[in-house]
């Protein structure tokens, strides 16, 4: 999706400021809750977006990147009786992960040293597009019902940032918080990801905290 007459190189100016200047909060007991859970079991579920991103590009094994790609999806629940993902193997993962290793998406590899900005925007959708469109041309049979696979946000998003790191997970979850912090944009495009490098600038010394 092309962010259409928005700049992805945006220029900052006092609007974009004042707009999310201030609104950043923190609840400190949920994210010691969740740090707490991960430091009492090795093999606590919350471990699962370390494991895959971490293995992600320092194993050249399809076959291991897809079950790894897999066990993830499942414990951030993908893997739901209602989804098509359900009715397949970890091998069908198998051209995502050749699409997401090319070296097309190289830029978008997230780490200590390297972040994506607005400028990556077109780059990020153009993965979301072709990760998507593999999965909806998949189809599945479930109760005699044969219908495509659906290449949902949350889906989508959660691939991307499980293997990348790119993107955040566009589930409920994040979605409430987006409309919590009076966002305009939910779901996942190019206006939704710039608003919220908006946001990150303005509250990039808290981030870091």
């Amino acid at each position: 999706m092309h962010p259409g007459n928005r700049r992805c190189d945006f220029t900052w100016n006092r609007r974009h400021k004042q707009k999310y200047l201030g609104m950043l909060h923190f609840d400190q007991q949920v994210i010691d809750r969740y740090l707490d859970a991960m430091a009492n079991d090795e093999y606590h579920r919350y471990w699962s977006w370390d494991y895959c991103f971490n293995v992600f590009f320092g194993n050249d094994e399809e076959a291991d990147l897809s079950l790894s790609l897999a066990a993830y999806l499942a414990s951030w629940g993908m893997y739901r009786g209602s989804g098509g993902l359900l009715q397949k193997n970890h091998r069908v993962h198998k051209a995502v992960v050749k699409i997401i290793r090319s070296d097309e998406y190289n830029s978008l590899r997230c780490s200590e040293d390297q972040e994506v900005n607005s400028s990556l925007v077109p780059l990020i959708l153009s993965l979301k597009r072709n990760v998507g469109a593999y999965y909806s041309s998949l189809i599945f049979t479930r109760g005699g019902s044969t219908r495509y696979l659906s290449d949902t946000d949350t889906l989508l998003s959660k691939i991307l940032l499980g293997t990348v790191g790119c993107v955040p997970a566009y589930d409920r979850f994040f979605v409430a918080g987006l409309r919590k912090y009076n966002m305009k944009h939910c779901k996942f495009t190019a206006d939704s990801l710039l608003e919220i490098f908006d946001f990150i600038k303005v509250n990039e010394a808290g981030i870091k905290q």
